[in-house]
């Protein structure tokens, strides 16, 4: 569940220690010493963080490709040791009696939605199906797959849930689900605690 601008804690965090060296890693094609040459602008004048600035950089945060975004995460976290733990309190925790460290959020493998490993758990709040979406071929009316493609598609069952029914429970793609539990990263296989 995506958090509101306005609810996030801020923390400043010195960045001008950072160095441009290319000692990082690399990923989806893009290199060290591309991020690091990106530190200018077009006319090559270093930027100055002011309102626009920050303003910019906030847009460029909220539509960067994720892989960028990824990228340019890990870069700082390698070039300052000051990001990287500020990075470790917001995306790592530590869980269990060994008190390992693991990342603080992750994707429930039922519902699909992303949730914090730290909370508490609550027994209804992840509600999914378990079943899988079969196309209910009636509920197609005067639909001619000759000229209107495939019924059992994907962006179908997104268009037309109400044509499509839940293996578990036969209740059309519209209904929430049939199954109450915990959010969790385990594999459908290893689901406890569910109730109907």
């Amino acid at each position: 569940m995506a958090t509101a601008a306005s609810e996030v804690e801020v923390e400043v965090i010195d960045l001008t220690g950072l160095s441009s060296d290319s000692s990082g890693s690399e990923d989806e094609g893009v290199t060290n010493e591309e991020l690091s040459g990106q530190e200018d602008d077009e006319d090559g004048e270093e930027l100055d963080m002011d309102d626009t600035t920050r303003k910019a950089l906030h847009i460029a945060i909220a539509t960067a490709p994720s892989p960028r975004l990824r990228q340019v995460v890990a870069l700082l976290v390698d070039s300052s040791p000051d990001f990287e733990l500020a990075a470790a309190k917001h995306l790592v925790t530590r869980k269990g009696r060994a008190q390992k460290s693991i990342p603080r959020y992750d994707l429930c493998a039922n519902c699909l939605e992303e949730y914090d490993t730290r909370a508490e758990r609550m027994d209804e709040e992840c509600i999914f199906h378990p079943g899988e979406l079969e196309c209910n071929e009636a509920a197609f009316v005067d639909w001619d797959e000759d000229v209107h493609g495939p019924m059992d598609t994907e962006d179908n069952q997104r268009e037309y849930p109400e044509n499509f029914n839940w293996t578990c429970c036969e209740a059309d793609g519209t209904s929430p689900g049939c199954l109450k539990g915990h959010h969790t990263n385990e594999s459908p296989n290893k689901r406890r605690r569910l109730s109907p």
